[in-house]
């Protein structure tokens, strides 16, 4: 080859004519031949690296499900998972040195700086001894429950719409305390006096009076006044009975809790279920007993001063379809239109909580029911969060947190190999208290089925799902 380039540049040099096309190509192609001889063995030699080490609390005993994230000096990152031993390994690795962090749900994360990928398989492997995250006690001074609900009732006796008609059973705080039995008589007793209240029953009382409807009062001021003290009877038994008897008993409160989140369909949807639902004291939602039991008690107790033959089931009937029919109605008012007509309505705090987005990409880790394993419908599988779930510069899901779920349906076999394809149901994340719904579909309704990956040099396969709903992740004090 040598010999036949210097041939070539004589024959350049001597003849003065310019060089052929053919001569470049073959000397570029005798260049990489060069190349690969002597610059390919030390490059296709080069041997990978990996990281490998055991992770473990201050008992000795594993932690399954830790999250291991390795990052290179120019920023490539890797991701795995403990076995149920408390063992990882990534492979493939390039030599050098690399930042490790081990997270778990409850404990401290655990990181050290520097680690080199080692090329040999006797290297000495890393051992991770993890702690429990240290409880922080904070000492609040400030309002009881109680006080502070007296503070808020205060604030919701003054709200009346168009500052007139009394609009008292309607919280607009986020952080609304339950109310006690007293106060609960108070919020009652406070509407039933009300001049709107008398305004409002002396109208319904000329109505029946015009269209003489309860014949047996008759006409004139006795009628009149009949079918006033009736009306007035009646509006006070179902106050009195349903929102502070009933709540009392059943521990519901008797308000309603404004929303104004989401969609309009979302506050519309909600107005209508709260209807049928009643925030206990202790903030969860339940059936509401309390409207069901004072609304039946409310209907036996004014068949004993309404004349007329109407029966019981009649009198019972026309009170329940009232009464929820009513509330639909008032709810989708009160969240939609009288907060704009409304005196009083306190400010919005600056933040009472933070709210995770429907639709937000959850980047997870299978733990257990994925590798190297056939799925199968029903099979329940664990996750653990990939890296920290963050909203508005929060982090409200730390890596390692753990969510849990069934296989719904398996569209391709197996995770192991590549990319596959497999229908989850009821999966929820633990976040600390708050628990997130998952769904593998972006879009609500969607019933497409989640696509799953094998990440590299670890094994372990990596899903993506999305939270199912808004979730509100209240302020730490």
């Amino acid at each position: 080859m040598r010999s036949t380039l210097t041939s070539i540049t004589s024959y350049v040099h001597m003849h003065k004519a310019p060089v052929p096309a053919w001569v470049y190509r073959n000397a570029a192609l005798y260049i990489s031949v060069l190349a690969l001889l002597f610059v390919g063995p030390c490059a296709l030699g080069q041997p990978m690296g990996s990281i490998q080490g055991k992770v473990t609390d201050s008992s000795g005993a594993s932690i399954l499900g830790a999250v291991i994230t390795v990052k290179g000096m120019e920023g490539d990152s890797h991701l795995t998972v403990t076995d149920g031993d408390g063992g990882f390994q990534i492979a493939g690795l390039t030599p050098g040195k690399y930042n490790v962090k081990i997270s778990a749900s409850g404990l401290s994360d655990w990181t050290a700086p520097n680690v080199p990928a080692s090329t040999t398989p006797e290297s000495q492997p890393l051992l991770a001894v993890m702690q429990v995250v240290p409880n922080v006690t904070s000492v609040t001074v400030g309002l009881s429950p109680e006080e502070k609900a007296q503070e808020q009732l205060k604030q919701e006796l003054q709200q009346q719409v168009l500052g007139v008609i009394p609009n008292y059973f309607v919280a607009y705080e986020n952080n609304a305390a339950p109310l006690s039995l007293n106060q609960k008589f108070h919020l009652s007793f406070k509407t039933l006096v009300a001049p709107a209240t008398f305004a409002a029953v002396g109208i319904t009382a000329g109505i029946q009076q015009i269209r003489n409807s309860y014949w047996q009062f008759g006409q004139g001021t006795k009628g009149y006044a009949e079918r006033f003290g009736a009306d007035y009877g009646t509006t006070a038994t179902n106050l009195l009975i349903t929102s502070v008897l009933a709540d009392s008993v059943f521990h519901q409160d008797p308000r309603y809790f404004y929303s104004g989140r989401g969609t309009k369909k979302q506050r519309a949807w909600y107005a209508i279920k709260t209807a049928f639902l009643s925030r206990g004291d202790d903030g969860k939602w339940r059936p509401a007993y309390a409207g069901l039991a004072g609304t039946i008690a409310a209907s036996e107790i004014s068949n004993l001063y309404d004349p007329g033959s109407r029966t019981q089931y009649t009198l019972l009937g026309r009170g329940l379809m009232f009464h929820f029919v009513g509330l639909i109605g008032l709810n989708l008012s009160e969240e939609f239109l009288l907060k704009k007509v409304t005196s009083h309505v306190p400010e919005e705090s600056a933040v009472q909580s933070t709210v995770l987005r429907e639709g937000i990409p959850v980047m997870l880790v299978a733990v257990d029911g994925f590798s190297g394993q056939v799925l199968t419908a029903g099979q329940t599988v664990t996750f653990v969060l990939a890296e920290d779930l963050m909203q508005s510069g929060k982090v409200l899901a730390r890596t390692g947190d753990v969510a849990s779920g069934l296989v719904a349906q398996v569209i391709s076999g197996n995770a192991t190999g590549g990319a596959g394809s497999v229908a989850l149901k009821d999966v929820m994340l633990r976040a600390g208290n708050v628990t997130v719904p998952l769904r593998s579909s972006q879009t609500r309704g969607e019933t497409t089925p989640m696509q799953y990956k094998e990440l590299p040099g670890s094994g372990k396969v990596e899903v993506t799902l999305f939270v199912a709903a808004n979730v509100a992740f209240p302020e730490q004090e």
